[in-house]
């Protein structure tokens, strides 16, 4: 043996010796296992088989022959990436049920983009930043994990539970992290990384930073972390496999294989898996090059920049109105030019079992609802008498709450003033911060409703505070309360006439 042979056998033990220490760590090994062995181990399989017969053929002098195989091979793998691709599709669609039937009808809520920028507002005392925020449906409360500051990501700081009426502000109250114990994040490096320590008890669990969500048990913050796991190697999708639940006391991060309806105040289907089931309808009705085309499929993409639902356009958690549960509601339209809503889907999220897909159910709408961006416009057109649209009132979130029903608010960056109710045909009801309907719209534009004889003042229903000689002096709370009172009372004047 000489000794180019025996250095390259020493710098092979040496590269396997270091890629065996780096898979000591969990973090390591699992991404490891899921990416390089499950995702990526088929299609290297087939690069390594490629190059071996092309370098075979070289050294044997056959050129020619090397170059055909190596351009063929190429083409093949491009052909294998696409049909993978679609065929990874087609089994996320094979979990959605379509139908004709009548939606079932949900609850609503408060806005989204609402509730993320009132959390700033609780964060007072709290050594820490705004993490993410989401929507609790089985418990009706917004909340958002704040992070600590410091070097290497170390752990959250606190949860800030947030309860927020249909109309008005929030009231929030955070639980706080143990800073010793609990010392861990989804974003953290080295051990306080949260991702880490999932992948420590068991390294086929996927988790992802943005499918985690906080609530507080008490005073305890809990952080409930939706997993997914990779089935299949050929063609390998992503499948629920339960949750982990990270003590923001003591630090213990627990597996639940299933988590049953109610048990939790969350979602505990990943949302990241939820997105990969509505991307998957870009299949609807069609076969691949009319996909690739763009003439077939449906999507849940925004396709207005003035949609009011943009930053927030899809997955939307809501609960059950008349049954206990939750799901994910997602509305879309088709990938053609069509800028109307005619399907709506419905995956259940309030429980979860290892290794089975949730419940999806497409509803096709009879009366497609023509876009938010239009939908927004006539609300304003509808209701063009209140005077706040000049002063930044807006109409923010439209969600769907039944087959023909859609709600939405008008309100301000941080306060939500009004609610409105709007049918497929257009025609829509406004109601006050107690429910009451003020006016209701016919689908020709046409008032057809008697306004509420007290119109209160949005928020709390209480009168209109009382201004200092200087509005320049005003907070913003009591900026937005002024505002609401003064809306109000146009609006209760105007129904008097």
């Amino acid at each position: 043996m000489n000794n180019s042979t025996k250095a390259g056998i020493l710098g092979a033990f040496i590269v396997l010796g270091i890629l065996s220490l780096f898979l000591f760590d969990p973090l390591t090994r699992a991404r490891f296992i899921n990416d390089w062995v499950i995702i990526w181990g088929f299609p290297l399989l087939i690069i390594v088989v490629l190059g071996a017969v092309v370098v075979f053929f070289l050294a044997v002098d056959k050129v020619p022959a090397a170059l055909v195989i190596g351009i063929l091979g190429v083409g093949g793998l491009i052909l294998y990436s696409e049909a993978r691709s679609y065929n990874t599709d087609l089994a996320y669609a094979s979990t959605i049920q379509e139908t004709n039937d009548t939606m079932p009808t949900l609850k609503e809520r408060a806005p989204f983009l609402v509730a993320e920028r009132q959390a700033s507002s609780n964060l007072s005392g709290i050594n820490g930043q705004i993490g993410g925020t989401d929507y609790l449906a089985d418990s009706n409360h917004y909340s958002t994990l704040v992070d600590r500051k410091g070097n290497f990501n170390p752990g959250y700081a606190a949860i800030i539970n947030q309860t927020i009426a249909l109309t008005g502000q929030a009231s929030g109250k955070p639980c706080l992290f143990d800073e010793k114990n609990a010392h861990q994040r989804m974003d953290g490096y080295f051990d306080n990384s949260l991702t880490r320590a999932i992948a420590t008890k068991d390294s086929m669990l996927i988790a992802k930073k943005d499918d985690a969500w906080g609530y507080c048990d008490g005073d305890t913050p809990k952080v409930v972390v939706p997993v997914t796991r990779l089935n299949g190697w050929i063609n390998p999708v992503h499948v629920p496999a339960g949750v982990a639940i990270y003590d923001g006391h003591t630090g213990n991060v627990e597996i639940r294989s299933e988590v049953k309806a109610g048990e939790l105040p969350g979602p505990v289907i990943a949302l990241s898996y939820v997105q990969r089931v509505n991307d998957s309808l870009a299949t609807h009705n069609g076969d691949w090059w009319s996909m690739v085309q763009g003439q077939s499929g449906l999507t849940d993409e925004v396709k207005d920049a003035n949609d009011p639902n943009k930053d927030n356009h899809s997955a939307f958690s809501l609960a059950y109105k008349d049954a206990p549960g939750s799901v994910y509601a997602s509305p879309f339209t088709s990938r053609a030019s069509s800028r109307s809503i005619e399907d709506i889907a419905l995956l259940e999220s309030g429980h979860v079992k290892d290794g089975e897909s949730p419940k999806v159910t497409l509803y096709h709408l009879q009366a497609p609802r023509q876009s938010n961006s239009a939908t927004a416009d006539k609300i304003k057109a509808d209701y063009s008498s209140l005077n706040g649209w000049a002063t930044g009132l807006s109409v923010q979130e439209v969600i769907p709450v039944s087959h023909d029903e859609w709600a939405a608010s008008i309100g301000l960056n941080q306060n939500v003033v009004y609610r409105v109710l709007v049918k497929a045909d257009g025609s829509s009801c406004l109601a006050n911060a107690d429910g009451e309907k003020i006016r209701c719209i016919d689908k020709d534009g046409k008032t057809v409703g008697a306004s509420a004889p007290e119109a209160s003042a949005a928020g709390n229903g209480s009168a209109s505070p009382a201004a200092p000689g200087d509005i320049g002096a005003l907070s913003n709370e009591d900026l937005a309360k002024l505002q609401s009172a003064v809306t109000a009372e146009v609006l209760k004047r105007l129904a008097q006439k």
